[in-house]
């Protein structure tokens, strides 16, 4: 079975699952010590980026909301979410000795690196608020705000030539499970149906005047341009924003009978909706040679911080010799980077979406002192979309949840860990290809 398909039947699963037993609770061994944490965190709520846009706006016959806060900026709620993660993430490391529980962090203990975007800093700012109440850590970005940090910006940097896009189409469509996109597009027709009952979408604009009132008959194509991020046009990039739009609303606390115009009732509902986005990044990022490349600045700043013979520019040895380093970013950051890890399916209980809100995917050291050597664990650190909808203050007693990932080449034992040495290789191995 493709991915895309597995994925699909994987996903229709997700309700069922139990939830995964938080590793702050998890006992772990005498012999093991935690002596560094990386951490890759998508920004908190924001408003919707361009006001739905002319493409959204001419699906519905309905009127979307105004939100109270500009477009694409970090909301005053997701300010307060970000703070509760950063709560839960200094009591767990407190408690896990890695750092003190109360007071401020002695210098260079602490790296924080946001892309320059407003919402990525902003995130970044109440993640330390909440880490360290009262303290002056500071939040570097690197270049002007309201442009894409290189190390941030998945975009192709390969040369666009006949070779590279004839292997990077193919292996979208490979991935995107029989008939390639057109496939993956019929197989979503349920998801579409929903939609387009949700946006009244027979009597829309599109479907009026340009007669495009079938989604799943409509053509999707990938769109790969040197300098710019990957993208995949039609009914999935339309279904992925709407789906997106309608998550926000509920994340944000919209009362029930506005969110999606009161017209999303139940979990099951949620979840075929949210699979398209999850589907939209999944195949576009699932691609090996457009997740490699998208990804690979990120990469291999991450890996120079996580192993010190690679740590070459100020930023890395600066974040390499912190206890901890908090780096935070967009979904696709995260979605290109795990694709480029090659990591195992996973599912995230309590979430509809493979990339949440809030959501951070942590990198620990950890040292065995029976065996004198370095393991790495890599878990999903994640608020569920009722925490998130709820604003629940996160804490060891009420916790976000935690689910372990294995990346190719590194296989993990019981408790999740795999060998350092392994880790390294396989990111290497991930890097050069």
């Amino acid at each position: 079975m493709k991915k895309a398909s597995r994925y699909l039947a994987l996903s229709a699963l997700a309700c069922v699952l139990p939830l995964s037993l938080p590793a702050a609770q998890a006992a772990q061994s005498d012999n093991l010590e935690l002596q560094q944490v990386l951490v890759l965190s998508r920004h908190g709520i924001r408003a919707p980026l361009v006001n739905y846009g002319d493409v959204l706006a001419e699906s519905t016959t309905h009127t979307w909301p105004v939100w109270k806060t500009e477009g694409g900026l970090l909301t005053p709620k997701g300010g307060q979410n970000s703070e509760h993660m950063g709560r839960y993430f200094r009591a767990w490391l407190a408690k896990d000795k890695l750092l003190p529980a109360t007071g401020c962090p002695a210098n260079a203990q602490v790296f924080t690196y946001a892309n320059s975007l407003p919402r990525t800093i902003d995130t970044a700012k109440h993640f330390s608020t909440g880490a360290f109440p009262g303290c002056d850590v500071s939040v570097i970005n690197r270049v002007e705000i309201g442009k894409m940090d290189p190390v941030f910006n998945p975009i192709i940097t390969a040369d666009v030539n006949e070779t590279f896009k004839t292997n990077a189409l193919n292996s979208v469509n490979q991935h995107a499970g029989e008939g390639g996109l057109a496939g993956l597009n019929q197989r979503l027709k349920p998801n579409y149906q929903l939609l387009e009952s949700i946006l009244d979408y027979k009597n829309s604009k599109i479907c009026k005047e340009k007669q495009q009132c079938d989604l799943a008959s409509q053509p999707s194509d990938v769109v790969l341009t040197q300098g710019k991020e990957p993208g995949i046009t039609g009914p999935l990039r339309m279904a992925t924003g709407a789906a997106d739009a309608f998550m926000l609303q509920y994340y944000e606390g919209y009362p029930m009978k506005d969110v999606a115009w009161g017209k999303i009732t139940t979990p099951e509902q949620w979840k075929k909706l949210e699979d398209i986005k999850n589907l939209y990044h999944e195949t576009l990022f699932g691609s090996p040679a457009i997740a490699a490349n998208a990804a690979k600045p990120l990469l291999t700043f991450i890996s120079g911080v996580l192993d010190p013979k690679l740590a070459t520019t100020a930023d890395q040895k600066a974040a390499q010799q912190a206890k901890l380093a908090v780096l935070v970013g967009h979904d696709s950051n995260i979605a290109s980077l795990l694709a480029a890890l090659k990591t195992q399916d996973y599912q995230l209980p309590g979430q509809y979406e493979r990339t949440p809100i809030n959501g951070t995917v942590v990198f620990q050291r950890w040292h065995d002192k029976k065996t004198d050597k370095d393991l790495m664990k890599i878990e999903y650190v994640y608020p569920t979309a009722r925490q998130l909808r709820n604003n629940v203050a996160l804490s060891l007693k009420n916790p976000p949840e935690r689910v372990t990932l294995q990346i190719e080449g590194c296989a993990v034992d019981k408790q999740g860990f795999c060998p350092m040495e392994q880790f390294n290789q396989a990111v290497q191995k991930d890097l050069q290809g």
